[in-house]
């Protein structure tokens, strides 16, 4: 039964879906596909210190062309929280004012359920496309992105499955629908420091060393650093600190350990490499005096810049034609799995306004996720 995109968004939303498995959600997904004439590869992962992960591939092929057009979108939600905190159920996927509510409206369910709806209309007119069509779908993306679309892309690479362009359907836009489509993404570090210190009474701090003094040094040092003025394409690089704690020993003792935790989003003038090289470095310098320190480090992604070429080309055409206005090209924002995709293909990611994406209340405007069908669909015919 052929459903509109926004009946299939408020399906999708109706199904509640936290990172790691779920098959309900993937099931439905794949069950509808199979009815389009796709083929479908169950993939489910684990290992490397994560948790266990199921993804679905999905493509439709009937020349054996290697020009194939992908979607790849996660079905991983945040958590919604305290459901009370919200104004409307967040899997009720309620449409009120022209609003569609609902955890995974914005980020991204709906850009899947357009993308599923504009793949459906545009083979009801073209039964056999000169290229192929295929879908990763992958759910884990909001948490580790370890056993997920990385692992789906080496299975590909494995099985000689073609991926030669791929559109991302994460929310891209600040303000409206057509605004902003990426074409790249900052690197992101993730820090956690522990300072070791001395244990002493504070009335005679010459017997103790302060490791809450010896952080604070070190993350004033670290966040007053300029790293560039940013490029191009490229925001400048930043760091925030996200959370500081210490030992509680009561108000007359120095404790013994302090730590934090910062985030670093960095761009293309640097890798993680040289950022991480920084901030050792400025640990080494700033912790002395007897205090010792420990530097954990997790990078999300490098940057990169898929270098705007046909499939970015067709995306501003199409969104042009659709709204009436040139988008920016972009790198702005947080990771994505675009990251692990653009060693493979030209990705392009255009999706929904990100304003509401993770928050309590989390909705689009029904308008919008029409516009991005319609956008979907206008790529495929010009494709």
């Amino acid at each position: 039964m052929k459903l509109d995109a926004i009946t299939l968004s408020q399906k999708l939303i109706q199904i509640p879906s936290y990172s790691g498995v779920n098959l309900q959600v993937i099931e439905f997904l794949a069950d509808y596909l199979k009815n389009l004439g796709f083929s479908c590869d169950f993939l489910e992962y684990d290992g490397d210190n994560s948790y266990k992960v199921n993804n679905l591939h999905a493509v439709l092929n009937p020349n054996n062309s290697k020009k194939t057009l992908y979607f790849a979108g996660h079905t991983d939600v945040v958590n919604e929280g305290n459901k009370e905190s919200w104004t409307h159920d967040p899997f009720a996927a309620k449409i009120i004012d022209g609003k569609l509510f609902g955890r995974g409206a914005a980020d991204m369910k709906c850009a899947i359920a357009c993308f599923v709806s504009a793949v459906e209309e545009f083979l009801s007119t073209n039964k056999k496309p000169d290229f192929g069509i295929g879908f990763l779908i992958t759910n884990d993306e909001e948490n580790d992105g370890v056993n997920g679309t990385k692992k789906v892309l080496e299975w590909m690479k494995e099985s000689n499955k073609t991926i030669s362009h791929c559109l991302v359907g994460e929310p891209t836009n600040p303000e409206k629908f057509g605004e902003m489509i990426k074409v790249g993404r900052r690197g992101s570090i993730g820090f956690t420091v522990k300072i070791i210190g001395k244990q002493g009474h504070v009335a005679y701090p010459e017997n103790a060393i302060n490791p809450i003094t010896v952080l604070l040094n070190l993350l004033k040092i670290l966040k007053d650093h300029k790293f560039d003025d940013g490029t191009k394409f490229f925001d400048a690089t930043n760091l925030e600190i996200t959370s500081i704690t210490s030992q509680n020993l009561g108000g007359n003792v120095i404790p013994n350990e302090a730590g934090a935790a910062f985030n670093v989003r960095f761009n293309d003038i640097h890798t993680s490499q040289s950022i991480i090289d920084l901030v050792e470095y400025a640990c080494k310098k700033t912790v002395g005096f007897g205090a010792k320190y420990e530097l954990i480090h997790r990078t999300s992604g490098e940057s990169f810049l898929s270098k705007p070429a046909l499939l970015a080309e067709i995306t501003v055409n199409a969104v042009q034609k659709i709204c009436g206005k040139k988008p920016v090209l972009s790198t702005t924002g947080g990771t994505s799995d675009a990251r692990f995709i653009k060693d493979y293909a030209e990705v392009v990611e255009i999706g929904l306004i990100n304003k509401t994406a993770h928050r309590i209340d989390e909705f689009s405007e029904v308008g919008e996720i029409e516009q991005l069908q319609k956008t979907y669909l206008e790529i495929l015919k010009s494709f």
